[in-house]
């Protein structure tokens, strides 16, 4: 048998290594993910370019909407329980990990959809027919994963707010989301929508 001592540095080697590889491995993904972004990045630009009608532009929305709903929801989290079963509930599975890079992707590269349609027209104000536009916008800025990230679409929702394109019903449960992302928990709701979004809005840092 080896010496106690001669185990010892051979697991604290093999730590080490492990250790090691498993950051490489977390940054080879991370870099692989900027990348695709990125690619992708180049033919949104192109897609948004060609917009030319409010027709376009509205099922341009509609897809958002239903790329954002398609990535959550029960079906989501069924997949989510089969995989967590198969895996033993291990969290740190390649199977459970790959999901989750999955979704992770779908919403960063939805995040880029929505950030280049609102810099190049704006909220979208004209005459939306289709609730699911109308909601695309909203969703996609709840379902950013820090508050921070959510403050890149904010502007545009809180213009669009004081022009009277989204309800004070609306705009009061997104502030809502977004106090529950800044502090853990959601603000005690006053007693209209009109004083709670004032009083969010004297609260959340917005710059």
């Amino acid at each position: 048998m080896y010496p106690l001592s001669i185990l010892k540095t051979y697991i604290m080697k093999l730590s080490i290594y492990l250790c090691v590889f498993l950051a490489l491995l977390i940054s080879c993904k991370q870099e692989t993910k900027t990348k695709e972004i990125e690619d992708k990045t180049e033919d949104i630009k192109t897609i948004i370019s060609n917009l030319d009608t409010n027709e376009k532009k509205e099922a341009f929305l509609i897809e958002l909407h239903d790329i954002d709903q398609g990535n959550r929801g029960e079906k989501i989290g069924l997949q989510r329980l089969e995989i967590l079963k198969r895996n033993n509930y291990n969290i740190y599975s390649q199977e459970y990990l790959e999901f989750l890079f999955k979704r992770m992707k779908i919403d960063s590269i939805n995040t880029v959809k929505a950030m280049a349609y609102l810099d190049t027209y704006g909220y979208p104000e004209f005459g939306v027919k289709n609730n699911d536009a109308r909601r695309a916008i909203n969703l996609i800025l709840m379902h950013q994963p820090t508050y921070e990230k959510q403050l890149r679409l904010f502007p545009y929702v809180y213009q669009a707010f004081k022009n009277d394109f989204i309800s004070a019903d609306s705009f009061s449960f997104l502030l809502n989301n977004m106090h529950r992302h800044r502090y853990g928990k959601s603000y005690p709701h006053a007693l209209t929508n009109e004083e709670n979004i004032k009083q969010l809005l004297e609260i959340l840092p917005t710059d």
